[in-house]
C-alpha cells in the first residue's frame, strides 16, 4: 500500500470519528471492510431501524418520569460514540454509563402509573458476543441496536430502578398492554421526517458536542447534523461484496419449485457486485423466467456469459449464464467460473439440486415461513356482558343434526333465487347482501356459480328443485347425503317474512315437487317433514339465520356448560336470558361496545421447538456443506431476540446460519428492472441481507 493510500485513509478515518466519536480503530475497520461505498455515514435503509434509534435518542433527550438526565462530561446523556450500516447501529456508552442508560431506556412503571423509557424494549446478550455486547429490540421487532456493554449492566440497571421506587417491566418476555399503549402514543408524536432526524442525530453523535442541549425541548435540525463535508454523508447503493469467495447455491428447503429462488439469487448477487466482487450468476431455470428478472424484453435463448449489470451502480461487475445441459459440462462451466469470478451464485431451482448443489461451498436455502414463532395469550378486561354475549354470538356453530331438514332449508334458497328469477320478482335484499339484485351475499353468489340451477347444458335449462320429468337430475340430487350440505360455508338468509309474503306459497310448492320421491326415499321422515318443515324453516327466517346454522336456543344449549365453567351459573343464567330476549342489533351493539377492551399478547415460543420446526420443513438441504437457512414470505415482524436464540439452537445442529427475507412482492411475484433505471434501494437491501447472512459460511478460497 502506498503513501498516498495511508494518507487518504487516515483522513478519512479521522474525518468518521469526527461524524461518530467512535473509536478510532471501529472507524478504520469500519472504512476498510466497506470502502465507504455506503458513505462516511450512511443513514438506516429500513424504517423501523429508524424508528427504533429515534425512539433511543429521542427517550434520552425527554424527562423521564422518575430518573435525571445523564451528565457525564464529553458525552451526549452518556453516550460517547456510534458504529453505523446501513441496516444496523452499534453504540458506544461513555465508562460507567451503561447501567445509567440502560435504566432510562429499558421500560418501568411509577407507582403513579407512568411509563418511563422505550415500552417495549428488551435488552439480551448476542450470542456470539455474550460478553460485551448487547442486543436492544422491541419486543414482536426485527430491528435490533448493538450497546457494548455486559448483561451484568442490565442487572446494575434493575437495582438502579428499584431503588428509584420503579417497577421493572423489561423482565417480561412480551410487552405488555400497557407498553403497548404507550409505545403507540409514542410513535405517534414520531413522523417520518422527524423520526429520520432524531436517527441520523444518533448516528453522528460527534457533531451532537455543542447543540444536542437544545434537543430536550425540540428535534435535531438538519443543518445541525450536516457536519464538515455533508456530501460525505451521502449513502451509495452498495453492498457487503468484500470477502465474498466461493460458490453459493440457492435452492428450496422443501425441494419444491415457486418459492422464488430465481430472485433470491439475483438479489444476492446484485448485492456483492454492487459491493465490489466480481460476480457470476448462473441459472437452471427457463431463461425466460431469468430474462423477465433481468428486465430483458427478448426471448430468444442465449448462451455464454451476458451482462447484467445495468441495473447496479456504476462500476459493478455481474454477470449471468444458464447452466450447461449434462452434469460434465455443467461441472466444467463451473469450474471456470470460479477462476473467473469472486462469487458465483448457482439458482439451482428445484430441478437439479442433488448434483450442482453438491458442488457448491455453501447452500442458502429458503423455506417458507409457516412455522409459529408466537403462542398468543387473550386478555380480556370487557365486562361479563360483553364476555358472555361475545363468547354466545362468536361460536362457528352449526345445528346440532340437520340432516333432512337441514338439507332441504339450503335447496329451498336456491329454489328461492329460481323462482324469483322466473317470476320476475325482486328478491329483497339485507343490508349486508350484495347490490347485484340476486338476493345473495358475496360468499352466496361466488357459491351459487357452481350451483346446478345457474348452468345450462346438453339437456337444457336446470330448473330447481329438479325437473319432475328428468330422472338424471331427480337422481342427482336425491343422491347427496342428507348429512352433508351443498355449501358448508354458505352465510345466505332468504329474504325477511314480512318483505316476501309469497315464502309460504313457495315453501308448499317445494315440498309438492319432492314429495313424491321423498315419501319413497324417505318413507319414514317424510310425514313429519310434511308436518313440520315449513314452520320451522319460517322460524329460522324470523331469526335471519342462514340455512344450517343453529337456532338461539340450540346455540345457547351448546355453550352453556363452558360458560358455565368460566363465568358461573348465576351469571350465565342473567346474562343467557338477556341474550335470547335482545334483537341481533341488540346483541351486536354490545358485542362492538367494548372490543378494544380485548388484548392479545404475543409470547416467543421456546427457541429449541422453533428451531425443529423450520429443520422439519427443510427436508431437502444438503448434508456436507454449510447451510444458512432464509425465512421467506414472513407472516410478521419476528422478534429480533428469538431469531437470535433460534439460530444459536441451529447452529448446534450443523446449520451455518438463519435470516430473515422482509415480505417484499419482489420474491413472490414476476419483477423486471425498467430499461432506464436502476434496482431501487429497498430492493437491493434485501440482497444485502443474504449477502450477510451466507458471507460466515464461506471458507476463504487460497
Amino acid at each position: 500500500m502506498g503513501p498516498s493510500m495511508i494518507s487518504g485513509e487516515s483522513k478519512t478515518s479521522r474525518l468518521r470519528t469526527r461524524y461518530t466519536a467512535e473509536p478510532k480503530a471501529a472507524a478504520l475497520h469500519y472504512f476498510r471492510q466497506s470502502g465507504l461505498r455506503f458513505g462516511l455515514v450512511p443513514d438506516a435503509e429500513d424504517f423501523r431501524q429508524r424508528l427504533l434509534e429515534a425512539l433511543l435518542l429521542r427517550t434520552l433527550a425527554r424527562r423521564h418520569p422518575a430518573l435525571a438526565q445523564l451528565s457525564e462530561p464529553g458525552s451526549v446523556w452518556g453516550l460517547a460514540g456510534a458504529s453505523p450500516a446501513p441496516d444496523g447501529l452499534v453504540l458506544w456508552p461513555a465508562p460507567g454509563q451503561v447501567p445509567g442508560l440502560l435504566a432510562r431506556w429499558l421500560p418501568t412503571r411509577t407507582p403513579d402509573g407512568l411509563i418511563g423509557g422505550v415500552p417495549g424494549l428488551r435488552a439480551a446478550p448476542l450470542p456470539s458476543r455474550s460478553h460485551y455486547t448487547l442486543s436492544l429490540a422491541l419486543a414482536g421487532h426485527a430491528a435490533r441496536v448493538e450497546l457494548r456493554a455486559e448483561p451484568a449492566d442490565v442487572r446494575e440497571a434493575a437495582r438502579l430502578a428499584a431503588e428509584t421506587g420503579l417497577t421493572v417491566l423489561w423482565e417480561a418476555d412480551a410487552a405488555s398492554r400497557a407498553e403497548d399503549e404507550a409505545l403507540g402514543g409514542a410513535l405517534a408524536d414520531l413522523n417520518g421526517a422527524e423520526a429520520a432526524l432524531w436517527s441520523g442525530a444518533l448516528r453522528r453523535l460527534g457533531l451532537a458536542r455543542n447543540s444536542y442541549a437544545a434537543w430536550r425541548h425540540r428535534a435535531p435540525l438538519e443543518s445541525e447534523l450536516e457536519g464538515p463535508n455533508p456530501e460525505r454523508i451521502a449513502p451509495r447503493d452498495s453492498g457487503p461484496g468484500a470477502g465474498l469467495r466461493g460458490v453459493v447455491a440457492v435452492l428450496p428447503g422443501d425441494g419444491k419449485g415457486g418459492q422464488g429462488c430465481t430472485a433470491a439469487a439475483y438479489l444476492l448477487a446484485a448485492a456483492a457486485a454492487a459491493g465490489g466482487a466480481r460476480v457470476g450468476l448462473m441459472a437452471t431455470a427457463y431463461h425466460a423466467r431469468l430474462l423477465r428478472l433481468l428486465g430483458r424484453d427478448d426471448s430468444a435463448p442465449f448462451t455464454g456469459w451476458r451482462d447484467v449489470s445495468r441495473p447496479l451502480p456504476p462500476g459493478s461487475h455481474l454477470k449471468a449464464a444458464l447452466v450447461a445441459e449434462g452434469d460434465d459440462a455443467a461441472a466444467e462451466q463451473l469450474a471456470a467460473a470460479r477462476a473467473d469470478f469472486d462469487l458465483v451464485v448457482l439458482d439451482v431451482g428445484s430441478g437439479r439440486q442433488p448434483r450442482l448443489a453438491g458442488q457448491a461451498d455453501a447452500v442458502l436455502a429458503l423455506v417458507v415461513d409457516r412455522v409459529p414463532w408466537y403462542s398468543h395469550e387473550v386478555l380480556d378486561d370487557r365486562s361479563a356482558r360483553a364476555q358472555i354475549w361475545s363468547h354466545v354470538s362468536e361460536q362457528r356453530l352449526r345445528g346440532p343434526e340437520p340432516g333432512l331438514p337441514g338439507f332441504l332449508d339450503e335447496t329451498f334458497q336456491y329454489y328461492v333465487e329460481w323462482r324469483a328469477g322466473r317470476e320476475g320478482i325482486p328478491v329483497p335484499q339485507d343490508e349486508d347482501e350484495d347490490e347485484s339484485g340476486t338476493g345473495l351475499t358475496a360468499d352466496a353468489a361466488e357459491a351459487d356459480a357452481t350451483g346446478p340451477h345457474s348452468e345450462e347444458d346438453d339437456y337444457g335449462v336446470w330448473t330447481e328443485p329438479y325437473d319432475p320429468h328428468d330422472p338424471a337430475g331427480i337422481e342427482m340430487f336425491w343422491s347427496r347425503p342428507a348429512e352433508s350440505h351443498l355449501h358448508p360455508d354458505l352465510h345466505d338468509v332468504l329474504p325477511a317474512e314480512d318483505d316476501a309474503p309469497y315464502l309460504d306459497t313457495w315453501r308448499a310448492d317445494f315440498l309438492s315437487i319432492l314429495t313424491p320421491e321423498g315419501q319413497h326415499r324417505h318413507p319414514e321422515q317424510w310425514p313429519h317433514i310434511l308436518a313440520h318443515w315449513s314452520e320451522r324453516n319460517r322460524s329460522r327466517n324470523l331469526e335471519r339465520l342462514p340455512a344450517g346454522a343453529p337456532t338461539a336456543d340450540e346455540r345457547l344449549a351448546a355453550c352453556a356448560q363452558q360458560a358455565i365453567e368460566r363465568w358461573g351459573e348465576q351469571t350465565w343464567q342473567r346474562e343467557s336470558a338477556a341474550w335470547r330476549a335482545a334483537s341481533p342489533e341488540e346483541r351486536a351493539e354490545v358485542c362492538r361496545a367494548e372490543r378494544d377492551r380485548v388484548w392479545t399478547v404475543k409470547h416467543p415460543r421456546p427457541a429449541q421447538d422453533v428451531a425443529e420446526e423450520l429443520r422439519a420443513i427443510a427436508p431437502m438441504v444438503p448434508s456436507g456443506r454449510p447451510v444458512v437457512l432464509a425465512v421467506t414470505r414472513v407472516r410478521q415482524d419476528i422478534d429480533r431476540h428469538l431469531m437470535d436464540e433460534v439460530s444459536q439452537v441451529l447452529q448446534g445442529q450443523g446449520i451455518a446460519g438463519l435470516t430473515v427475507i422482509p415480505h417484499s412482492e419482489i420474491l413472490q411475484q414476476r419483477f423486471g428492472v425498467p430499461e432506464a433505471g436502476v434496482l431501487p434501494t429497498h430492493v437491493l437491501s434485501i440482497g444485502r441481507r443474504l449477502a450477510a447472512a451466507v458471507r460466515p459460511a464461506l471458507r476463504p478460497r487460497p
